[in-house]
C-alpha cells in the first residue's frame, strides 16, 4: 500500500490502525473484517482498519449502560465534567495538524479547508466545557400558594452518535462534547468511509482520563449501523446524514420511543436583492456554494437572483467560479478537490446530465476533470435558467453544482426559497442588513446569514422540515441531551 502524500499513517498508532476502543480500553476485533480507505485522488487503496460487528456493538452498549446506570460520570458536578472536556480539547490541539491530514487524505478535503476548520472542533469541546460549567442544571419555580418546585435537567442517558463522511471531526464533536457535558455516556459509530478521525479522538479521550465504559467507538458500515440504533439500550440516538438514513433512524426510535436528533439534508438558497452589491456577494456566494466540492450539507447550492439582474450577475458568476483552482488537495492553493468518492463522482455525473436533459443551460462545467490523470473530479459546474422545479433544484446533490433561478420580486423570492422539502441553512445579499433580516425571517430554514455564511460553536444549527429534527450547537445543543424533571416540594 502507497503512503500518503502527507506520510500521516507513520504518524497513526497500533491501537488506531487496529483496535476499536470499548469500555476505556483499546479492543481487538473479533473478526477479521475490514474497512478498506481509498484515496479519492489516486483511486488506490490506503489503508485497512478493522470493522466492528454486532459483537463489538453488544460490547459497547454494555459499557455505556453500565458507566451510566452505575458509573460516576452522570453523577459528577458539571463542572467536573467541564475540566474532563478541555483535557480532552488540550490532548486534540496536540495532534491538530494530524487531524487536518487525515481529513485531507480519506475524503479529500483541500488541506487549507481542513487545516482552518479542525479548530472547530476543538472549540466545541472548549465551548461546552464552559457551559457545563455555567448553565443552570436545577432552578426553582413557585407554584400555588408559595410553596416551589425544583426543576432538574438530567442526562438522557445512553446516546448512540451516528456520523457521516464529510466532516467527522466536527460533526462528532458537536455530538460528543454535548453529551458529555450534560452527562452521557456513548456509543459512537463514525462512517465506514472516515474511520480515522473518531479513532484519532478516542485517544485524545483515553489520554483525558474519562472513566471506562463512558465513550466507546466503532468504526462500521451501515449494516451494523442498522444493527446498533435498534438496540433497546438506547436512550437516544443522534444522527448527522441523508434525509433517506434519518427518516430510518426516526421510524426505528418511534418503536421504542427512544428520543432522536436528526441533521439531515439541505437545499439552501441565497437570495440576491436587486440592492446588493453583486462582487461582493459573490466572493461568498463562489466558496459557500462549493465547499469541499459542495459536499456540506449547508451549501448555497440555488442562487435566487431577479431577472434585471441576471445577466449581470451571471456573467460575473461563471467568471468567479472558472477562476477557482481545482486540482490536488495536498496542495495549499487548491480550493476545490475531488468528490469523495466513485459512488459520489457518479451520483453527481448523473445529476448533471438530468439537468442537461430537463432543459437548464449549462453556463460552466459539467464535465470530469481532464487536467487530473486520476481521481473523482468534477469541474464547478453552474446551471442558468433554472426551473424551481427541476430535478437540480430540488434534490440535494452534494457536489459543486449549483442552480442560479430568476425571481420576479421579493415574494416570488421568499415563494421559491421556500419551496422546497429541505429547510437548512441560507443567505440573503443586501446593502440594507435591517431588510435581509426581515427577508430572513420569512425563509423556512433553520440558519440564515446576512451578507455571508457563518456557523459557530454557541450558535444552534439544525433545520426546519425534512433538514431535520433538534438542533447542534449552542445552548440549544446541550439541551437536545438534557431530559426534564419537576420535583414538587412541600410547602
Amino acid at each position: 500500500m502507497p503512503e500518503s502524500r502527507f506520510n500521516f499513517q507513520s504518524e497513526l498508532s497500533d491501537n488506531v490502525r487496529n483496535r476499536f476502543y470499548i469500555d476505556g480500553q483499546w479492543t481487538a476485533p473479533s473478526t477479521a473484517q475490514k474497512l478498506s480507505l481509498v484515496s479519492p485522488v489516486t483511486e488506490e487503496l490506503m489503508l485497512q482498519v478493522p470493522e466492528a460487528s454486532a459483537t463489538e456493538v453488544d460490547l459497547a452498549v454494555k459499557a455505556a449502560r453500565k458507566a451510566f446506570d452505575e458509573g460516576p460520570w452522570p453523577h459528577l458536578a458539571p463542572q467536573e465534567r467541564g475540566a474532563y472536556l478541555r483535557k480532552i480539547a488540550s490532548e486534540m490541539r496536540k495532534r491538530e495538524s494530524l487531524f487536518a491530514r487525515v481529513w485531507n487524505a480519506q475524503v479529500g478535503a483541500p488541506i487549507s479547508f481542513a487545516t482552518y476548520l479542525v479548530p472547530t472542533a476543538i472549540a466545541l469541546f472548549e465551548y461546552y466545557a464552559g457551559l457545563a460549567e455555567t448553565h443552570e442544571f436545577t432552578e426553582e419555580r413557585q407554584y400555588g400558594d408559595g410553596a416551589v418546585a425544583r426543576v432538574a435537567h438530567e442526562p438522557v442517558g445512553v446516546v448512540g452518535l451516528i456520523t457521516p463522511w464529510n466532516a467527522p471531526l466536527i460533526l462528532l464533536s458537536y455530538k460528543l462534547a454535548a453529551a458529555l457535558a450534560a452527562g452521557c455516556t456513548v456509543v459512537s459509530k463514525p462512517s465506514p468511509e472516515t474511520p480515522l478521525d473518531a479513532l484519532l479522538l478516542a485517544e485524545c479521550i483515553d489520554a483525558a482520563g474519562l472513566p471506562a465504559g463512558v465513550v466507546n467507538i466503532l468504526p462500521a458500515g451501515r449494516e451494523v449501523g442498522d444493527y446498533l440504533i435498534h438496540r433497546p439500550e438506547f436512550d437516544k440516538i443522534s444522527f448527522t446524514g441523508s434525509t433517506a438514513a434519518g427518516k430510518a433512524i426516526a421510524a426505528a426510535c418511534s418503536e421504542r420511543i427512544a428520543r432522536v436528533n436528526l441533521e439531515l439534508g439541505g437545499k439552501s438558497a441565497a437570495i440576491v436583492l436587486d440592492d446588493a452589491d453583486i462582487g461582493s456577494a459573490i466572493q461568498t456566494i463562489v466558496p459557500f456554494s462549493m465547499p469541499f466540492s459542495g459536499q456540506i450539507c449547508f451549501s448555497l447550492t440555488r442562487v435566487l437572483v431577479s431577472r434585471k439582474n441576471m445577466d449581470a450577475f451571471l456573467e460575473a458568476f461563471v467568471a468567479a467560479v472558472e477562476s477557482v483552482n481545482v486540482g490536488d488537495p495536498a496542495k495549499p492553493e487548491t480550493q476545490i478537490g475531488p468528490l469523495a468518492t466513485r459512488r459520489q463522482f457518479d451520483r453527481v455525473m448523473g445529476y448533471i446530465d438530468k439537468g442537461v436533459k430537463e432543459g437548464a443551460v449549462l453556463k460552466t462545467g459539467g464535465k470530469a476533470v481532464d487536467t487530473q490523470e486520476r481521481g473523482y473530479y468534477v469541474q464547478p459546474t453552474v446551471f442558468a435558467n433554472v426551473d424551481p422545479g427541476m430535478t437540480i433544484a430540488r434534490e440535494e446533490i452534494f457536489g459543486p453544482v449549483v442552480c442560479v433561478i430568476p425571481y420576479e420580486d421579493e415574494e416570488d423570492a421568499i415563494r421559491i426559497a421556500n419551496d422546497s422539502s429541505y429547510g437548512l441553512s441560507g443567505a440573503v445579499f443586501t446593502r440594507d442588513a435591517e431588510r435581509g433580516y426581515k427577508m430572513a425571517r420569512r425563509i423556512r430554514t433553520g440558519n440564515v446569514s446576512v451578507n455571508g455564511l457563518v456557523v459557530d460553536p454557541g450558535i444552534p444549527f439544525g433545520g426546519y422540515k425534512q433538514s431535520g429534527v433538534g438542533r447542534q450547537g449552542g445552548v440549544e445543543g446541550l439541551k437536545a441531551y438534557l431530559e426534564c424533571k419537576a420535583v414538587y416540594m412541600p410547602a
